[in-house]
């Protein structure tokens, strides 16, 4: 009898940061269509524009999607804790993994809201993706590809991630060259300190 397939542990997870109203998940319960269409057709999202909704909807919940959220009240005092729901959170961010769960995944649609940003929510949030997309939490993994602009970027990608630039891809369509990057874990990505 043939075993069965190796899986990877991808049960969705939830980072918090004490006394601070946002966190980041990447449980698809929580993704808000209507609030990443909305970043989606912002200028400042230069590489993409809004889609039909049950199409967004497939491409966010067909891939491994982390969601970056405030809490629209401050948890209360309570014994159980509070049950994050669309209702009670505003996605402010978005980091979209294009995975198969196991050995590849293609960094895509990665934003927080200007008026967010400058906190350290950018960072943090490719921080969870590097934490979930390393070799000790999916043994299988072989690959990890993006495509990005500018030099501050490359590094930020770079040492989250592990991913060095391949390649060049220029797009007058936008008025950017934009860079491939990739990275074959092959070890841990560079230690940083452990999030909640």
């Amino acid at each position: 009898m043939a075993s069965s397939p190796p899986t990877a542990t991808l049960t969705p997870r939830t980072w918090t940061r004490d006394n601070s109203p946002f966190f980041i998940s990447n449980d698809p319960k929580l993704i808000s269509v209507k609030a990443v269409n909305e970043a989606f057709g912002k200028d400042f999202l230069y590489w993409t524009k809004p889609f039909p909704e049950d199409v967004l909807h497939q491409m966010l919940h067909g891939s491994m999607s982390f969601g970056v959220y405030k809490r629209l009240q401050p948890e209360q005092t309570q014994t159980e804790p509070e049950t994050l729901t669309t209702e009670n959170t505003e996605q402010i961010g978005l980091a979209r993994m294009i995975t198969d769960g196991i050995s590849f995944g293609y960094l895509s649609d990665t934003y927080v809201l200007p008026e967010y940003q400058g906190d350290g929510l950018g960072r943090w949030l490719i921080d969870c993706v590097a934490e979930v997309f390393s070799l000790e939490s999916m043994p299988h993994l072989r690959r990890i590809m993006l495509l990005t602009s500018g030099q501050r970027l490359e590094e930020f990608y770079g040492q989250t991630l592990g991913v060095k630039v391949v390649g060049h891809e220029p797009r007058p369509d936008i008025g950017k060259d934009l860079v491939f990057m990739n990275a074959k874990p092959t070890a841990k990505p560079t230690a940083r300190p452990a999030l909640g």
